[in-house]
């Protein structure tokens, strides 16, 4: 091996170890977002984010919004449900977000938030890997759902990231 070679190796060695020495920090993210018209000239959009390279931890983002046109649209209600789940190994997931009921397993958790009398609803937090495990990372998806009583509009949206 030439000392260009070794000398190319070695940086990129000390690269991942910076990279990996993080304890939740994310270096770049992984999204989808999808949308659908759900009547009235209604949107409903359903987001999903979550971290690309991570040792330790990994923060997920997820969200349900809805617009009609450009601008926000207030419904009777508006409900997001993540599903965090780990890829190779279990993962501990926990959600940041206040008053959120969630459940899950070693490998796959679900919170779930309904908003009232609004446009959003938001669901955040981080999934922390086992000591020994040997999880690769996270697949975050957001599942979204509304309804206007008095429009009669409903409907439903998903993204999964990861």
């Amino acid at each position: 091996m030439n000392r260009a070679t070794r000398m190319s190796l070695s940086a990129g060695a000390a690269v991942l170890a910076v990279l990996a020495s993080g304890n939740g920090t994310t270096a770049g993210a992984i999204s989808d977002s999808s949308q659908r018209t759900i009547g009235r000239g209604i949107t409903l959009q359903a987001n999903a984010w979550e971290c690309n390279l991570w040792a330790k931890a990994c923060d997920w983002k997820t969200s349900a919004k809805v617009y009609r046109g450009s601008k926000r649209q207030r419904m009777s209600w508006v409900k997001n449900v993540a599903q965090i789940t780990g890829k190779g190994g279990s993962v501990s997931v926990g959600s940041g977000s206040t008053g959120v009921s969630g459940s899950g397993s070693a490998g796959s958790h679900s919170f779930e938030w309904t908003n009232t009398d609004t446009w959003t609803s938001d669901l955040s937090g981080q999934a922390r890997s086992g000591y020994l495990s040997m999880v690769w990372g996270i697949e975050a998806c957001s599942h979204a759902s509304t309804y206007h009583k008095r429009m009669g509009v409903q409907g439903t949206a998903s993204a999964c990231a990861g």
